[in-house]
């Protein structure tokens, strides 16, 4: 889960799809125009590039969560072949009225949606909007939408960075349709086991001998078309940390791939 399409050349592409044979993995890449001062690859941009290397690449559109929002979009993506969504900068909190009817419809098209939870740069733009952005990403407003729309699998992108950490891990151990990555600010470098490990365990830890509860962590690794390096990193990290804790292979073999496969109709065995 969770890479940026930051760039529509092919060479920058076919590097990106060299990197992901190279460490055996699929990626969900994402682009979208309004991420603050910056846009990225439009989302029909990225279902081209992501037709061109299906072994690698699954395309995910950019909801556009500002003042409008239009429920029928999401079927016609889904029509497209997108296969996820993602939310990140909106006008309105993530569980504003507006945008409910938005994320009805992804459930009932049964595909995942991810949010950027947490921390995000000042930008130019936050002169003119004057949106209280951090505030508007915060990981409680998940809660009404997992609380909402049970059979939608939603992903906390970063569980809420350093700022909302310790929130985002007690959402993601009570609603069951929440999961998390830690891409983002180095979050899957600067986890220390322990620390993780306290975040995810229920608060009577001998009910989850087997720590299935870790089982709501998804890989994610924050990368970027040019920057593709992340890729080994993040899955290296992602491995380390979670040896270093003892969490159970098969366990572990859903963080890394599993579990979003499972919502995909991805086999692993092709």
């Amino acid at each position: 889960m969770h890479c940026h399409a930051d760039s529509g050349e092919v060479k920058d592409w076919d590097v990106f799809a060299t990197t992901a044979r190279e460490h055996n993995t699929m990626l969900a890449v994402v682009g979208g125009l309004r991420y603050g001062e910056r846009d990225y690859l439009p989302n029909d941009q990225v279902l081209a590039l992501c037709r061109r290397y299906p072994d690698c690449f699954v395309p995910f559109a950019k909801l556009d969560l500002w003042d409008t929002a239009d429920p029928d979009q999401v079927y016609r993506l889904a029509e497209q072949g997108f296969r996820g969504f993602k939310g990140i900068y909106p006008y309105y909190e993530y569980d504003h009225d507006l945008y409910m009817p938005v994320y009805e419809a992804i459930e009932k098209c049964g595909l995942p949606v991810f949010f950027h939870t947490g921390n995000y740069r000042p930008c130019q733009l936050d002169t003119i909007y004057r949106r209280p952005m951090l505030k508007n990403m915060h990981p409680i407003n998940l809660d009404r939408i997992c609380r909402a729309f049970p059979k939608l699998h939603v992903v906390m992108a970063h569980m809420g960075t350093r700022f909302f950490q310790d929130e985002a891990s007690q959402f993601l151990k009570m609603l069951p349709n929440l999961y998390a990555d830690l891409g983002g600010c180095g979050q899957y470098m600067r986890l220390q086991p322990d620390e993780l490990a306290a975040m995810i365990a229920p608060d009577l830890p001998d009910t989850d001998a087997g720590m299935e509860g870790f089982r709501k962590l998804v890989l994610g690794s924050d990368s970027y078309i040019t920057w593709p390096q992340l890729i080994g990193k993040a899955q290296h990290y992602y491995e380390e940390l979670l040896n270093r804790i003892g969490v159970p292979k098969p366990v572990i073999d859903d963080i890394m791939g599993k579990t979003v496969a499972s919502w995909l109709g991805i086999d692993l065995e092709d």
